[in-house]
């Protein structure tokens, strides 16, 4: 069986699962996809792909590539990963194709023009590269977009049912939660999601429960909303099931600052997304403003926003409609995956007609 070896830096949980789906879907097309990672975080569920544990060492790393023989390799490596250098001239000379997997450049530092030399460096000596969305394109020098292709980055859910199998009510029934309406934050709570700015905009909202989940709410926070009988703060929660019926459950998701992949979670379950302006990650691709949620331009414009959906049920339905379209339309694993196929497939007959042609 041919076999396509991904070197990548640590890997979460969501990418295990994602990675699952690409094992399955490589299968039928005849590969067997392989992970090589210095660490990969604990699941509950199975890694149904070969999965190697080994700390950087570019000697250890080029015996399981000797051994393994890819047909392809992936490398998922930032730059502080020095490994990458080293591996991807060790690709070269062994004649391996190798494809670049990230954001082309670093998204946040885009001035800094020594680190984009290196990246437009490994850029060319890949034989193709892989970006999470079109927005990164205009990063990618001219030269190297013909070998440019886009894994619309995602989260896999082809293994949990987004149907009406909850009960509406389950959080107000398990959690004693009393108000009408549910606004959502999932996401482990670091300076960039800015939740400061969600307990600011919605305090005086007594009719409306603002339910926040993820670990790192701290002290500061914790002060904001004691006292305020509309919040809820769950520390985490990982199981998927459990926090299925939360999305299920509630009405909008709302993260003020970088929502990341939770956006594409809110838009599987049919959730309109609020945001505001400002530095975000590539999945804010998916995000339409005024059609599956809104980019609201203060604190004030994101609850008008907001309080103006949960009360116009007409509009409401038709946005999370739209969300679950673009889900389906979009944000797909099926679409992360075939970015990955085209890739692979346009390495792979590239190196074929060289050797024709010889």
């Amino acid at each position: 069986m041919n076999k396509i070896l991904l070197i990548s830096n640590y890997v979460f949980h969501y990418r295990v699962n994602n990675y699952n789906y690409f094992y399955d879907e490589f299968q039928k097309l005849g590969y067997e996809f392989i992970v090589l990672t210095p660490e990969v975080q604990k699941v509950s569920f199975e890694i149904k792909f070969p999965l190697i544990i080994e700390n950087f060492n570019f000697n250890k790393y080029r015996k399981h590539i000797k051994r393994i023989n890819p047909n392809v390799i992936i490398n998922f490596l930032h730059l502080k990963n020095l490994i990458i250098f080293p591996l991807t001239y060790y690709c070269k000379i062994r004649k391996i194709p190798v494809i670049y997997w990230n954001f082309g450049i670093n998204i946040y530092r885009q001035d800094s023009l020594f680190k984009n030399e290196l990246y437009y460096h490994l850029h060319n000596l890949s034989d193709a590269i892989i970006l999470y969305s079109p927005n990164e394109k205009k990063v990618i020098k001219a030269k190297n977009r013909e070998k440019l292709f886009i894994a619309y980055n995602t989260l896999n859910f082809t293994n949990i049912k987004n149907e009406s199998i909850f009960d509406k009510d389950y959080l107000r029934k398990n959690y004693h939660i009393k108000e009408r309406n549910i606004i959502l934050f999932v996401s482990r709570i670091t300076p960039a999601k800015k939740v400061e700015l969600l307990i600011e905009a919605f305090q005086s909202n007594s009719d409306v429960a603002v339910v926040i989940i993820g670990d790192g709410l701290n002290e500061i926070h914790y002060k904001q909303i004691t006292g305020l009988l509309n919040f809820y703060y769950f520390n985490g929660v990982y199981d998927k099931e459990e926090l299925g019926k939360f999305f299920y459950c509630s009405d909008i998701f709302c993260i003020p600052g970088n929502p990341g992949l939770a956006l594409n979670e809110a838009l599987f379950w049919g959730k309109p997304v609020i945001t505001m302006k400002g530095r975000k990650t590539p999945e804010i691709y998916y995000l339409k403003n005024g059609y599956n949620g809104y980019i609201a331009d203060s604190v004030e414009d994101m609850k008008r926003k907001a309080i103006g959906l949960l009360n116009d049920r007409a509009r409401y339905l038709e946005m999370s409609e739209n969300a679950r379209k673009t889900y389906e339309n979009e944000a797909h694993i099926s679409r992360m995956f075939n970015g990955f196929k085209e890739a692979v497939d346009f390495v792979i007959n590239k190196k074929n007609s060289k050797l024709k042609k010889r």
